[in-house]
């Protein structure tokens, strides 16, 4: 998997988790733009929002916060149905975010839903998150103000292809 580290302004992410905090959990979300709009935004220091990536429809992925430090990403919990939400604790400290080029309403291409779903599987791997719909969350679940990742997409369908690409290369 090809990763491209791309530059994210200091202002929009913080160097490493609160509290020994540890990535527990994966938030999709949908860009509701371009990668290179993703891109720009995350350099923007007066965007104060950042992910630690974002694939693209045709598979590209780019890294923008590393997976140790705090990515703007989650923002505050709003009418939360996430049942693994921890209470007074911001969910950016123990999530990593990852965009996807696009808006709401597209349907997701298949080269990026097979780039995230590897994405998925790496990231799970090195911080030992289970592969469930608890663990690989919609950013709607933890605002539910947001549409984010979208209605079209499937998590089901990614759901299934990192289990398949994890069948592949167990932990």
């Amino acid at each position: 998997m090809n990763v491209i580290r791309k530059a994210c302004s200091p202002k929009n992410f913080m160097p490493g988790r609160p509290g020994g905090l540890r990535p527990a959990a994966i938030v999709i979300h949908i860009s509701e733009g371009t990668l290179g709009s993703a891109d720009a935004c995350f350099n923007n220091q007066a965007a104060k929002v950042s992910a630690h990536y974002c694939v693209g429809r045709a598979g590209e992925i780019h890294q923008y916060v590393s997976e140790e430090d705090t990515a703007y990403h989650a923002g505050s919990p709003v009418n939360p149905t996430w049942r693994l939400l921890r209470a007074g604790v911001n969910p950016n400290f123990y999530t990593i975010g990852i965009e996807h080029e696009g808006r709401a309403q597209d349907q997701w291409a298949d080269e990026q839903y097979a780039a995230s779903a590897e994405l998925i599987v790496e990231i799970a791997q090195r911080w030992s998150i289970p592969v469930d719909a608890d663990h690989i969350v919609m950013h709607r679940e933890i605002r539910c103000s947001k549409t984010c990742p979208g209605y079209v997409f499937s998590r089901e369908r990614l759901l299934s292809l990192v289990l398949a690409a994890e069948a592949i290369c167990p932990r």
